[in-house]
């Protein structure tokens, strides 16, 4: 899920104060502020709590121009390289990229830092990455897809007489 928060009162905006994409592999379910402002906890579906920090209110060390973290979202050294969508065909391998319990394509969104969807009807993964990010998933995918059809064929068909 994706953190975002504003700043409210008379300095409040109707922009966010800060976003950070992909903050949790899933939604976001509870958060929590610490009393002096500048420790945030969140729970996720992912089954993680992170902690976020920002320094207290009324201190600038460590902060850019405008109070906030530098921060992109693009998971590629600051470039503001563009959100780009892309889709890739799973075929009869969607439980593969999905993994047992989620775990393969949660891993592969916190390695790649992309955001994934596999839509099973259609039986496609859906990407959701900067263009280098999502080549990186399109190989890792590939890859997987490439040795579960190998070890396919290596086994010969089931059932086979005896």
């Amino acid at each position: 899920g994706t953190l975002i928060y504003w700043n409210i009162g008379p300095k409040g905006s109707e922009e966010p104060s800060a976003k950070i994409p992909y903050a949790h592999d899933m939604a976001i379910w509870d958060m929590k502020w610490h009393p002096a402002g500048h420790l945030l906890a969140t729970g996720s579906n992912d089954r993680q709590t992170k902690f976020w920090a920002r320094n207290r209110p009324g201190t600038k060390q460590g902060l850019d121009d405008d109070g906030l973290d530098a921060y992109d979202g693009s998971g590629g050294g600051g470039d503001n390289a563009e959100i780009l969508h892309a889709e890739m065909e799973l075929g009869n391998h969607v439980g593969i990229v999905i993994g047992r319990r989620g775990a393969t394509i949660i891993a592969m969104q916190r390695q790649t830092k992309t955001k994934m969807h596999v839509d099973q009807i259609r039986r496609v993964l859906q990407i959701e990455g900067t263009a280098r990010q999502i080549e990186t998933v399109k190989k890792r995918v590939g890859a997987l897809l490439e040795r579960v059809s190998t070890e396919n064929e290596e086994r010969g068909p089931m059932g086979g007489g005896f």
